[in-house]
């Protein structure tokens, strides 16, 4: 029995494979690519000078400040385009609400809060 059950499980994740769901869903792996660069492109925007490209008069930083400057004017459509594949493929979970809800002295006291 143990065999046939074990059988099945190794199916069961080919199939998985072959279709793309489960932890070998592609979508999930190229979203978690884009935050990856993502993060790469807001750490070099974060260490990037300004003043000191646009004074230089040398090509490799006037080569780096086009490279720059395209990724600050893309940047915003990237963080759109993450939170929108985040939310398409329900990386977060259900989206919970908070309610607050006032408390008393007297629920304190008991512990139920």
């Amino acid at each position: 029995m143990a065999d046939t059950i074990e059988g099945y499980k190794k199916k069961i994740e080919e199939y998985e494979k072959r279709m793309g769901i489960g932890q070998d869903d592609p979508a999930k792996e190229g979203y978690l690519v884009l935050v990856n660069i993502l993060r790469q492109q807001n750490a070099f925007l974060g260490e990037f000078q300004l003043k000191s490209k646009i004074s230089s008069e040398e090509k490799a930083d006037t080569v780096m400040y086009k490279n720059a400057k395209d990724l600050w004017e893309g940047l915003p459509k990237m963080i759109e385009s993450v939170g929108n594949l985040k939310i398409a493929l329900k990386m977060e979970g259900e989206a919970k609400k908070t309610f607050y809800t006032p408390i008393s002295a007297k629920e304190i006291a008991n512990g139920n809060v």
